[in-house]
């Protein structure tokens, strides 16, 4: 959420110092022993990580605000930043190297049967250097700020960033005779609790992909499909805002690699929620991160409480009750991990 429109943007602005931007069939299917703190030194290589070898910082051809998907962004009080068309993000080096990271750690990280996939990789950052520094690079960062308009950074959580989905190819007899409109999305319509997304493709795409797309809704039912042209390539969604969903793709592995992104200014609010990600996680390293996490995102929301004390719009007033709902939201996610744990007491 934002506050109120260029007083908002101005705070923004004295608060970050800076005007704002514009083939996994042989995994172990036992629970992943997550690292509990930051990574472990011992067993990383050195990161190796070179923004100049490793991104491609042009940026996207196409950027598509929220009010070409017909929403309000000024009534939402959220950025006026729909999606963009999916652009080169990383080198071929640089996803040979993300594919290599990923396998080598895949026993460590890997957990299978999610509800959208056939296994996921989770906590990727705590293992690799190379993953960790590159999502934490601020060339990335910045280049991602300039796209969405505001200044954004990746999410407090490890966990968030460097998630990765394994979709296996997912043909049959009905779908090879039928239209790929006929598939059933593996992940059906939903908004994220981040803000903003970055899904980046890591998987070869066969010159004849079928599916594998996600589709964003429009405010009229209209769908736009955005589909990765090859491994390497990425997108970036407002995924909180914009109803969006995941296709199957039919006759190919597709590999994703998603890392959450919020705002950097404590006067945008976010509601990371756990519900989902409780089924596929390692529960107390999930709770550590998002307990860890909103400590320091409401301290952050408090301490920019003294730079409204001269507003004369009300904006005091309204942060206050922004931040009292992120307690109760923080409350109210907290109880995800009490029906977890008592359910494997009994």
């Amino acid at each position: 959420r934002l506050l109120t429109g260029s007083f908002m943007l101005q705070q923004t602005s004295r608060l970050l110092g800076r005007a704002p931007a514009r083939g996994f069939a042989a995994l172990s299917a036992a629970v992943p022993a997550f690292a509990t703190s930051p990574v472990d030194h011992d067993i990383r290589r050195p990161t190796e990580f070179d923004p100049d070898e490793h991104l491609c910082l042009s940026g996207p051809s196409k950027v598509h605000s929220l009010g070409a998907f017909g929403l309000d962004a000024k009534a939402l009080n959220v950025a006026d930043f729909g999606s963009t068309e999916p652009f080169r993000l990383f080198t071929p080096a640089c996803v040979d190297r993300l594919q290599t990271e990923r396998i080598r750690f895949q026993d460590a990280t890997t957990f299978r049967n999610p509800p959208f996939a056939p296994c996921v990789q989770r906590g990727l950052t705590h293992y690799s250097s190379f993953i960790d520094d590159l999502w934490s690079s601020p060339h990335l960062s910045n280049l991602l700020s300039s796209i969405v308009g505001i200044p954004i950074e990746p999410h407090g959580m490890a966990l968030e960033r460097a998630h990765v989905n394994v979709q296996e190819k997912k043909m049959d007899d009905e779908l090879a005779k039928g239209g790929d409109d006929e598939a059933k999305p593996v992940f059906g319509w939903h908004t994220d609790s981040q803000p903003f997304v970055c899904i980046t493709m890591l998987s070869d795409v066969p010159e004849d992909a079928r599916g594998g797309e996600t589709y964003v809704q429009k405010a009229d039912g209209e769908v736009l499909k955005l589909q990765f042209p090859a491994a390497g390539y990425s997108y970036v969604l407002q995924g909180s805002v914009l109803p969006h969903a995941a296709m199957p793709a039919l006759n190919y592995e597709r590999v994703t690699m998603i890392t959450s992104f919020v705002p950097s200014s404590p006067l945008y609010g976010e509601n990371t929620d756990l519900a989902l990600a409780v089924n596929y996680s390692n529960t107390e390293q999930l709770k550590d991160e998002f307990q860890r996490y909103r400590s320091e995102y409401l301290r952050k929301r408090v301490s920019a409480l003294k730079l409204l004390n001269l507003d004369g719009g009300g904006g005091y007033e309204k942060m206050l009750d922004e931040i009292l709902k992120d307690v109760e939201h923080t409350r109210n996610s907290l109880k995800v991990f009490s029906q977890v744990f008592e359910g494997k007491s009994k």
